[in-house]
């Protein structure tokens, strides 16, 4: 009798806890049907004062890695490297930490249907920190510096095909190509070098002075690897997300 009440109450306790799983179960697809899973309206591709909006809450998601992206302020980049063959001079930038990127503005939009290229055009303040090591023929070993930098109002244009499909879920979505991007920088970016006293600083510091360009190619190519970043969060964002959540396309 006793083992017959034990099996009694391990059925009755299944079948509440299936019961259970169904109704929450329900309530997910519930919320999932009726919920906007971004917190602001679609735009049309037109109306640039809402785009920008957008792209406020846009960089905030992915600050707080929503869908899978990855937080872009700060960005970490391992390296950027520079050669200079003809005068036997190459730099290296090591762990190099950007700032800034989040609040990057939206300057215009171009926007073309049936998968023609469409394009942003993006404009950035960065703050960029890395260790830097410079290394010369006739110099016996490298010199190195820890580096700051300052990019003021730095320009990214990007360029890229679009398609859009309808998947399983009856949802259309946006897939994007592969980017172009192009860097413009307003103005050559400041920076100084630490320590101060150190005879590598100095030497590395009368060289850039000499060379703005490579000062020059440093901040684009930071910016460059930064926006890509963006991008693939840009691309995984419309992977997942229905278009009619963000965009008015139809």
């Amino acid at each position: 009798m006793s083992y017959l009440r034990f099996v009694v109450s391990v059925l009755a306790m299944n079948y509440i806890f299936l019961c259970a799983g169904q109704n929450l179960l329900e309530r997910r697809r519930e919320v999932s049907t009726t919920t906007t899973p971004i917190p602001f309206p679609p735009c049309r591709a037109d109306d640039i004062d809402c785009l920008r909006r957008g792209l406020r809450t846009f960089f905030n998601l992915m600050d707080s890695g929503h869908y899978g992206m990855t937080p872009v302020d700060p960005i970490y980049i391992n390296s950027v490297a520079i050669a200079l063959p003809e005068q036997q001079l190459s730099f290296l930038l090591r762990k190099v930490i950007v700032t800034g990127i989040s609040w990057t503005k939206l300057v215009d939009k171009r926007f073309h249907e049936n998968g023609i290229k469409n394009g942003v055009l993006f404009s950035s303040d960065l703050h960029v920190t890395g260790d830097l090591v410079m290394a010369k023929a006739d110099i016996y070993e490298p010199l190195f510096a820890h580096m700051t930098m300052d990019i003021q109002g730095v320009q990214t244009n990007i360029t890229y095909s679009w398609d859009v499909g309808k998947k399983k879920d009856n949802e259309y979505y946006i897939s994007l190509g592969q980017e172009r991007i192009a860097i413009r920088n307003g103005r050559l970016p400041t920076f100084f070098l630490q320590p101060r006293a150190s005879a590598d600083t100095k030497i590395i510091d009368k060289t850039l002075q000499l060379k703005t360009s490579i000062v020059d190619h440093f901040s684009e190519e930071i910016t460059a690897a930064a926006m890509r970043i963006v991008m693939d969060n840009i691309r995984l964002f419309a992977h997942t997300v229905p278009v009619k959540y963000y965009y008015k396309l139809f």
